[in-house]
């Protein structure tokens, strides 16, 4: 899901006003295209390469590995009732994307996205604290994670803003959703290091993934669809509508 995202940056990015030079990684498409999901589909495979080693003219990091210096997310409700910081986050395989599917309507600048990634491996720091199921859980060290048969959608809804009579988008929605087949976790507690607690954490989280996962799905993914809506617009709205949109 975090590479899906990073490449609807992209792909939103997909034309270059007739006054630019369009950048090789670009391929253009405009929205009045009669066949604009299949331009998009172009252009995904001709950004692979570049998502890689990433694309500094538009602030895109690359994908391989992909960085994330913080995520947050809240868990309130059901048996996994957390708060969680992940830091440091480091992701392998994003690269590996493979779309699915798109559905855009550029004329609301709206665009579903549809990727399959057949494994990702997170590392990072993590802190945890709540209850699982009626007990108290208090955690903090360094985690692994293994994600295979990884599908993931996304949407994305814009709005045409003006500022000094120069029209911009701005991400107004950012909605994700994403579904694994097999995962697998290991973490290094370090406040319960040395003791059964740790390594009851390790056992606990291995026999139930696929339970907590889906208990902390929507925490996940509110938190994944946060952090890049604020990645989006930090770009978007430096960059005017007719620049990437030509016939906007």
């Amino acid at each position: 899901m975090l590479v899906l995202l990073s490449v609807a940056f992209c792909i939103f990015l997909g034309a270059e006003a007739a006054s630019y030079e369009t950048p090789e990684y670009i391929l253009p498409c405009n929205r009045s295209n009669p066949n604009v999901n299949e331009c998009l589909l172009g252009t995904f495979n001709h950004l692979r390469p570049y998502l890689v080693e990433g694309i500094p003219d538009i602030g895109v990091p690359s994908i391989e590995p992909l960085v994330i210096s913080r995520l947050s997310m809240e868990n309130g409700a059901g048996a996994v009732r957390v708060r969680a910081l992940f830091q440091n986050i480091t992701v392998f395989g994003a690269s590996n994307y493979t779309v699915g599917g798109i559905d855009a309507d550029l004329e609301n600048y709206s665009i579903i996205l549809g990727l399959t990634i057949p494994r990702i491996e997170v590392r990072g720091k993590y802190e945890v604290g709540g209850n699982v199921l009626l007990f108290p859980v208090r955690s903090k060290g360094d985690f692994w994670a293994s994600f295979n048969d990884v599908d993931a959608v996304a949407q994305i809804i814009g709005k045409e803003v003006t500022r000094e009579d120069v029209r911009y988008m701005r991400i107004e929605k950012l909605a994700a959703d994403f579904k694994l087949k097999t995962s697998r976790f290991k973490v290094r507690d370090v406040i319960n290091t040395g003791n059964v607690i740790g390594e009851a954490m390790n056992r606990f989280l291995n026999n139930n993934a696929n339970e907590i996962i889906e208990e902390m799905k929507p925490a996940a993914a509110t938190a994944i669809a946060r952090h890049f809506k604020a990645f989006l617009n930090n770009a978007f709205l430096k960059i005017p509508l007719n620049v990437w949109l030509p016939d906007a």
